[in-house]
């Protein structure tokens, strides 16, 4: 008898002790619970422009309370779901990611680059984990079909609607060359799709001068689909958009929200103004305040001059820091007062990349290692470009003698006025 209870004693201790270090075997918060496996998911993420956002599904035949539940990108800042909050049977909950942390606002933004989103239960065991890729021009990231296993990015997003069973076609890129046609080049417009596998036609609408839409079925070279616009021969304006179609009949368009909103290219024979840069400071560490901020503040600034013997606005002309794309930062046209530059005068504009500050303030910083600066035409013509090296703090690059072609450099900047 004796033997029978202390053999049956060591089979439980043994037992017991399996079952103790196996429970030991994983973190608590890797332990998804069991009533909740499979049933409430990451469904779809949102980062692409605008305000950002996550949609949770359930795909459980009853509601799931979400009270305390946490969701977060940051394990050391989660977001708290409010309490009381509860997504219903086979039903969608959007979170706001505004990092307002009010309501159903989370208390942080999504990257656009892509990272990483768990949700935690109220316990902090983890109900699901989702790491999206990079996305842009609209696209998000979901599953096809809701709850499963497969996730895509997709053109077409269903914010608090179901994904459906498959993604819309997705765009990457669509480009014109030339980039600033003359009245008599021909543009060929070039499409980049994520994926080429499932679409069935990637179609060109174009219109001239506000007209009726033209219709060119694109064709498949080199991995890119592209199609071409016919020289104008005349002064003009053209819209474009893309579209493209997949095997499932689902359909999108570039720009998103195409045709009311579209690409454009004008096209004229103005004749330019006559602007220069005349000088630039790309390392200002103590030199030349920019107090329209309100405070101090030591920005890259760049002077234009104005050759010609009439006043010029520069209100829509483009400034730039890379020759390849002339329409980086465009001048108000609201406030001529501060934007015409008299025949023999002088500009500052500061490179901060604070346009909330002014209209002299542009979109862009520059670099203290080297760049360019190009100014343009409203239909991205350039007007005057100039490729700089390395510089010095505290240092300037001008001309020699305004308007001329004789560059160095200056110990002693002077900004706004001449440099001779």
């Amino acid at each position: 008898m004796y033997k029978l209870f202390r053999s049956s004693f060591f089979i439980i201790f043994g037992i017991s002790l399996v079952i103790y270090f196996s429970s030991c075997s994983k973190k608590e918060e890797d332990v998804i619970p069991a009533d909740l496996t499979g049933k409430l998911f990451i469904n779809e993420i949102y980062s692409a422009s605008g305000i950002d956002w996550i949609e949770l599904y359930n795909d459980a035949e009853e509601s799931i309370d979400l009270s305390n539940f946490s969701i977060y990108d940051d394990e050391t800042d989660k977001y708290q779901i409010p309490s009381s909050t509860s997504i219903s049977a086979k039903g969608f909950l959007v979170l706001i990611c505004d990092n307002t942390a009010t309501g159903l606002h989370t208390n942080f933004k999504l990257s656009s680059d892509g990272e990483t989103i768990t949700l935690d239960d109220d316990k902090s065991n983890r109900i699901d984990q989702v790491t999206f890729p990079p996305l842009k021009n609209n696209q998000s990231y979901g599953r096809f079909p809701d709850g499963t296993t497969y996730f895509a990015i997709t053109a077409s997003t269903t914010q608090g609607a179901t994904n459906g069973d498959t993604q819309s076609p997705v765009i990457n890129d669509v480009d014109h060359t030339p980039l600033v046609p003359g009245l008599s080049d021909d543009i060929e417009v070039t499409v980049e799709l994520l994926a080429l596998g499932d679409i069935s036609s990637v179609t060109l609408f174009y219109q001239v001068d506000g007209g009726a839409f033209n219709q060119i079925d694109m064709t498949l070279s080199s991995e890119m689909f592209t199609g071409t616009i016919p020289a104008l021969n005349t002064t003009g304006k053209i819209n474009y958009y893309v579209t493209a179609t997949n095997n499932k009949e689902k359909t999108t368009q570039s720009p998103f929200s195409a045709p009311d909103k579209t690409y454009e290219i004008l096209l004229n024979d103005d004749p330019l103004p006559q602007l220069k840069i005349n000088e630039f400071m790309a390392s200002n560490k103590t030199c030349c305040p920019d107090m329209d901020g309100g405070m101090e503040e030591f920005d890259d600034w760049i002077e234009i001059y104005n050759a010609g013997t009439e006043a010029v606005d520069i209100g829509s002309l483009y400034f730039s820091d890379n020759k390849t794309n002339p329409f980086k930062s465009q001048i108000p046209t609201d406030n001529p007062s501060a934007t015409t530059i008299p025949s023999g005068g002088f500009l500052l504009l500061w490179a901060d990349g604070d346009t909330d500050q002014g209209v002299l303030h542009l979109d862009f910083k520059l670099s203290a290692d080297g760049e360019d600066i190009g100014i343009y035409y409203f239909d991205g013509r350039a007007i005057d470009e100039y490729t700089f090296s390395a510089q010095s703090e505290n240092t300037s690059r001008g001309l020699t003698t305004d308007g001329g072609s004789t560059w160095a450099n200056f110990t002693d900047p002077t900004p706004g006025a001449s440099n001779e």
